[in-house]
């Protein structure tokens, strides 16, 4: 059945005012990766630490994100949205406190790690909450109205960031979630709606003992990929053996399982979390390449190097709202095309560096890039729900889609950093290390472009995920 052939339902004011809230709460988490990013060279020359340990503070936090993400599900159920999601705004700004004071490299990567536990449950309680209150014919506009505000991060944080960097210090771009942290905590106690948790709730303990340390693991051995030998293969194996038998515990466990692999029987969902995990490795993972290289690669200062990265999110913003409304009206399919077509050939321009290529060209194929990302991102988060899920599987959906999302975050920044480190060497990486890294982001954009043309056209019918 195809969503055009209904009539678009009416966001109401409070659904918007519901909205906002929670855009307050994620406006934070959003600030702070952009700003991060920016700062990446300048905290690795303070503390004279390479970049394949530089990228542990990226990579640390989505470790974090991916940790704490399994029981978020439980939580909210256990707890209520409204408890946890204070409880996130709390642990991220005492998390963001501790980066600011970090007195050496590991300890600014445990700081992110911490960081990682607030940061990790904002995205799918927000998705929870959102979706359970819009309905499967609202959540793409209301996921597009919502993200507005935090994409908007991405059009000043990247400016913030550098002025930060280049005046107070890097470490102000933490000490700068404070204030919106607590601004977020009190809106959310005063507005947010009190639900009713559900106090039998169980946790899958067993599974949470295998699935986090597993996903650490995976990731831990292909952040050493340069190094070979042991260092890579035994983390690695270890992983894969505890995911294994998560999934054996999965499918024969009489408990909710933390991620119910029942949900993956179905041809949406099954598709929807591939996709999730490669567009997880490419957003969250390239994140810290556009920046790097204008400082490294083009050596402009931190403060310029925002101002080019800029252009990513202001075609962001622009076309943001567009992809929910065409989600809602024509399924997620069509504007996600669009939006992979543009964001590669945004990302091939950045395949063909030279020593010195025209700045208007690279701003450019930004915004091409920010505007195809708009017209993604929306659509892809909105699809969980638009699959015909009860509604008592939408938290744990948004917690599995989630966990996907970042690990496969995790395992972007960890390879570009391994493919980056590899092409330069040790030294600075040059604009033809950068040109060589962006193939393989471009690489994983073309698989997405492959997953999503097998999506179904329209949306699935009622409850049926056979699709």
């Amino acid at each position: 059945m195809e969503t055009s052939e209904k009539p678009v339902e009416r966001i109401d004011r409070p659904l918007l005012l519901l909205g906002l809230v929670i855009a307050v709460g994620t406006f934070a988490a959003a600030l702070d990766a952009t700003i991060v990013s920016l700062a990446l060279n300048t905290i690795g020359s303070d503390f004279d630490t390479p970049v394949s340990t530089i990228q542990w503070i990226i990579t640390g936090y989505l470790l974090g994100i991916a940790t704490v993400i399994p029981v978020t599900g439980w939580a909210v159920d256990r707890y209520g949205a409204r408890t946890m999601w204070l409880t996130a705004m709390g642990l991220f700004l005492g998390a963001s406190l501790l980066c600011g004071i970090a007195w050496s490299a590991p300890a600014l990567i445990v700081s992110r790690v911490l960081q990682g536990f607030g940061g990790g449950m904002i995205v799918p309680i927000a998705q929870t909450v959102l979706a359970t209150a819009a309905g499967p014919g609202r959540v793409g506009r209301v996921m597009g109205l919502v993200t507005i505000p935090t994409q908007l991060a991405s059009v000043i944080g990247p400016t913030v960031g550098g002025l930060l960097v280049e005046t107070a210090g890097w470490r102000w771009i933490f000490y700068l979630n404070l204030p919106i942290c607590l601004a977020a905590g009190v809106l959310a106690a005063r507005m947010l709606p009190r639900d009713e948790p559900q106090r039998g709730a169980r946790l899958d303990v067993t599974g949470l003992l295998l699935l986090s340390p597993g996903l650490a693991l995976l990731v831990l051995g292909l952040s050493r990929a340069t190094t070979g030998g042991s260092a890579v293969y035994l983390p690695a194996a270890a992983g894969l053996a505890l995911l294994a038998g998560y999934a054996w515990h999965a499918l024969h466990t009489p408990h909710t399982p933390i991620i119910d692999l029942r949900l993956f029987r179905g041809r949406w969902f099954l598709t929807l979390s591939a996709l999730m995990v490669v567009c997880g490795a490419f957003l969250f993972g390239a994140v810290y390449l556009f920046p790097l290289y204008f400082q490294q690669g083009a050596h402009h200062s931190a403060l310029r190097a925002g101002l080019e990265v800029a252009p990513h999110g202001i075609g962001m913003v622009l076309m943001l709202f567009l992809g929910g409304k065409l989600a809602d009206k024509l399924g997620p399919r069509p504007s996600m095309l669009a939006g992979l077509a543009l964001m590669t050939t945004g990302t091939l321009v950045f395949t063909q560096l030279s020593a010195d290529p025209p700045l208007w060209l690279l701003c450019t194929a930004l915004l091409v890039r920010g505007a195809g990302m708009g017209l993604t991102v929306s659509p892809l988060m909105a699809a969980v729900f638009q699959g015909g899920l009860p509604k008592a599987s939408i938290p744990r959906a948004s917690t599995a889609v989630n966990i996907l999302q970042r690990v496969g975050g995790s395992f972007g920044t960890a390879l570009f950093a391994v493919v980056l480190q590899s092409q330069a060497g040790g030294a600075d990486a040059a604009p033809a290390d950068f040109a060589h890294t962006f193939w393989f982001v471009a690489g994983l954009m073309l698989l997405a472009l492959a997953l999503t043309w097998t999506l179904p056209r329209g949306l699935p019918a009622g409850a049926d995920q056979s699709h």
